[in-house]
């Protein structure tokens, strides 16, 4: 997600490679609230599994203030575990209008960014994964097939939070990966296909090309 952020102005964005998607537009002279209101349009993204956000503020004190107030009203979006932790960069460019977004996603060293933010997004996730697959007791909190998974979001109540796989895992198996995701999306469920020649994409392949991460007990 992109975050345009001009004094009390905001505008979010859904961005995808070139590709852009306009979200709310927040405005306010009371500074708790509007910073809360910016929490609350990314929350939903956030709940599907965002875990990257790109704060494009031409004054570096407006990113200072939104994180100043992220970390002391809502510090579950910077800690806790990893896959509910989400990344924050700032970006010195313009973003509040359509076309601002548009020469930004095309500028040289945009991609590049947008890639290494995601990459630290992925790799928080594979590290809460090892830890799960290295311990006995965390082991258990993962599921390995398809047929696993697909009994477990039928009765699922609310103990599925990742679901990890390839993109030759997906098309080898199309339409029933098709159906498990638009569930799990509309269930609040994480999901995200990786790449296979990417780390991630490696690790999950010697996995069997899935896993499922359940919610991590209290």
């Amino acid at each position: 997600m992109l975050v345009g952020l001009e004094g009390h102005r905001a505008s979010t964005w859904d961005v995808y490679s070139e590709s852009i998607r306009e979200g709310r537009r927040i405005r306010g002279e009371d500074e708790y609230n509007f910073y809360e209101a910016i929490v609350d349009a990314l929350r939903p993204a956030v709940k599907q599994g965002v875990r990257s956000v790109l704060v494009a503020a031409p004054d570096e004190k407006d990113y200072e203030k939104l994180m100043a107030h992220i970390g002391r009203h809502q510090g579950w979006l910077l800690g806790g575990w990893r896959l509910n932790t989400v990344t924050f960069e700032r970006l010195s460019q313009r973003a509040m209008d359509a076309e601002k977004v548009r020469e930004l996603v095309r500028a040289k060293g945009f991609k590049e960014r947008l890639v290494e933010t995601t990459q630290l997004d992925i790799r928080g996730v594979m590290e809460a994964l090892e830890r799960l697959l290295s311990d006995t007791e965390g082991i258990e909190s993962l599921l390995f097939t398809l047929e696993e998974i697909e009994m477990a979001i039928r009765g699922d109540d609310g103990g599925l939070e990742y679901i990890l796989l390839t993109e030759a895992f997906r098309d080898r198996h199309r339409r029933r990966v098709d159906r498990l995701l638009q569930i799990a999306s509309s269930r609040g469920i994480k999901t995200r296909v990786v790449r296979p020649d990417t780390p991630a994409g490696s690790r999950i392949t010697q996995l069997g090309g899935l896993v499922c991460m359940l919610r991590r007990q209290s």
